[in-house]
């Protein structure tokens, strides 16, 4: 008979012998949690109250158990470089969603009770503060909570995640729904308000053109245009090389999806990225820089910069971001007819149903007049033609740059540039 406090795999044990029986339970990382879990097992032992499955099954703190989720799950994989590992921009939000919301209001509560009524619980207390959260927010947070309970989930502490069975209760008897978030009108910027901004940056702040215009004409994210190097951009090509991505002004990483891009140059931006160009550059030097030459800080450009051409050139009321450009190059794009795959794979979306998830109220409405299509193009045929083209008999212009869905060795042939650039953005 006897009960020891052991420390394996990171955390705390508590391990009881007892009528020829061992058995053990996880406690966490708080080592005093584990000596007093301990210290009352042998008090009940002493006054013969002890039952060996019952007492076993110990408190687990909602507080110390986030902490070595965090810390094991989070932390490690960012510190130790893992493949799959979140990014440690992600790590920061799940640390404040912690923080400010879900420690606060479960302490200490043992995380095997945590059901799905708890969840509804904490949605609503998120949403009745004096300073509700939004929609989004929210979301986040229950996301940190859901893969919180998926881990505990993994080392067989709850049965079924609670987050989940509470996400499922709010579809029973509901219709399939539309897309979760999708873009308003108000987060893009039709033709004329976009040159009206593009012309008022040139002619106001000629220093940031640039890079303004890249977020433009391209569709990168602002993170994606400031981690840019002189290295990954062809201009004689007309490419440029998207493979890494400056997170919240403080990690230099990989891109959202993991995987890099070819993108494709527009004619005017051609030309003010090869005014801008030095003639001479090391392979970290950033196409849009600082005043001092380093990594220009995505929070300064925004409140500094961004915002105020935005009042001049939108109206004062106008909120609107560096990633609403985002949004307009997908929308202007579609609402013009350009295909869904190469605005897929230019902005670098992780499918063409993303993207139609969010943008496709902004295509073309015009869904009628096909009816008699195949009927009239496929008369005698007795398997279907394998090109668009060939059904309709259209004629479809070719392409001067087909654009690569990853940063990879180019095929034989290419011209020097070209190797060297892909060859580049392929190791980077």
């Amino acid at each position: 008979m006897g009960v020891k406090v052991r420390f394996f795999r990171g955390t705390w044990w508590v391990v009881v012998h007892h009528q020829g029986k061992r058995r053990q339970k996880r406690i966490g990382p708080d080592r005093k949690l584990a000596e007093r879990v301990a210290k009352e097992i042998r008090a009940k032992l002493l006054m013969g109250q002890f039952d060996t499955v019952r007492e076993t099954e110990t408190t687990v703190p909602f507080n110390h158990f986030a902490q070595e989720w965090l810390r094991t799950q989070i932390e490690l994989p960012i510190e130790r470089d893992v493949r799959g590992a979140l990014s440690p921009r992600s790590r920061d939000i799940h640390e404040g969603n912690l923080r400010r919301h879900l420690v606060p209001f479960f302490a200490d509560r043992d995380v095997r009770k945590i059901r799905a009524p708890d969840v509804q619980a904490l949605h609503d207390h998120l949403l009745g503060r004096t300073r509700p959260l939004g929609a989004k927010s929210i979301e986040h947070v229950l996301g940190t909570l859901r893969r919180l309970l998926g881990f505990a989930e993994l080392q067989e502490l709850v049965a079924e995640n609670a987050v989940e069975r509470w996400k499922r209760g709010l579809r029973l008897g509901r219709r399939r729904s539309a897309p979760a978030y999708r873009v308003e009108r108000e987060n893009v910027l039709d033709s004329e308000e976009l040159n009206r901004l593009l012309a008022l940056t040139a002619g106001d702040s000629p220093d940031h053109y640039g890079l303004v215009l890249f977020l433009a004409d391209t569709g990168a994210r602002l993170g994606e245009a400031l981690a840019l190097r002189w290295i990954d951009v062809d201009l004689e090509h007309g490419m440029a090389c998207v493979c890494r991505s400056y997170s919240d002004g403080k990690y230099i990483t990989e891109t959202k999806t993991g995987r890099g891009r070819t993108v494709e140059l527009s004619g005017r931006l051609r030309a003010e990225l090869q005014a801008r160009r030095p003639d001479l550059f090391g392979n970290d030097t950033p196409v849009f820089p600082s005043r001092d030459g380093g990594l220009l800080d995505p929070h300064n450009f925004r409140a500094r910069v961004f915002d105020r051409l935005v009042r001049s050139a939108l109206g004062p009321q106008r909120h609107f971001t560096p990633h609403g450009l985002r949004h307009t190059f997908a929308t202007l794009h579609l609402a013009h007819g350009t295909p869904i795959k190469w605005v897929q794979v230019q902005g670098g979306w992780a499918s063409a149903k993303l993207l139609l998830d969010w943008y496709g109220h902004f295509l073309p409405s015009e869904h009628h007049g096909f009816a008699d299509a195949l009927a009239t193009a496929l008369a005698g045929a007795q398997t279907a033609p394998r090109s668009y083209s060939s059904i309709f008999g259209e004629t479809r212009r070719p392409r001067t740059q087909a654009p690569t869905r990853d940063c990879v060795a180019p095929r034989a042939g290419l011209e020097p540039a070209t190797r060297r650039l892909t060859a580049d953005c392929s190791t980077d």
